[in-house]
């Protein structure tokens, strides 16, 4: 019984929660067969009235098509840069190669230091994961675009 009303509180919470909700967003996954392309993906999320979307990468077809658009964007930094991105002249290049060209017509709003690094198995990504996220916000700085894109790393 006590199972059941804690699940009942806990999805009863979950309305409260989503009243409160300034704007909803997807990961936007590009494994798969079939996938629309990105500018009927962005056709799809203007529908669904969402504001935000997480890209496991810098797709440059995803950045251009998303240009001008009202969806704000997190860009992914893949696992195996992590060790080169402990470089700061290498982090530097890498904003400058795939994040300058597309900001500010593509809303990056932040930047995702890699994809499930505590849970993936490689525990050696985890002593990359702070430099790298320090370089590419020195990087960041530098362009002057620290102000408007936030470095963070997925916990979930």
């Amino acid at each position: 019984m006590l199972h059941l009303l804690l699940g009942l509180l806990l999805t009863l919470s979950g309305f409260c929660f989503l009243g409160e909700v300034e704007s909803l967003g997807i990961n936007y996954g590009q494994v798969g067969n079939n996938l629309p392309p990105p500018d009927r993906v962005l056709d799809l999320l203007r529908s669904l009235k969402l504001t935000k979307a997480r890209i496991y990468d810098t797709n440059p077809q995803i950045l251009t098509a998303f240009a001008n658009s009202d969806i704000e964007l997190i860009v992914t930094v893949e696992n195996q840069m992590l060790p080169i991105l402990m470089d700061s002249n290498q982090a530097f290049q890498w904003v400058h190669t795939h994040i300058r060209p597309y900001f500010p017509a593509t809303r990056i709003t932040g930047i995702a230091i890699g994809n499930e690094v505590f849970t993936g198995g490689d525990t050696a990504l985890i002593s990359y994961l702070v430099p790298a996220m320090v370089n590419i916000h020195a990087a960041l700085v530098r362009f002057g675009l620290d102000r408007f894109i936030q470095v963070l790393h997925p916990v979930l």
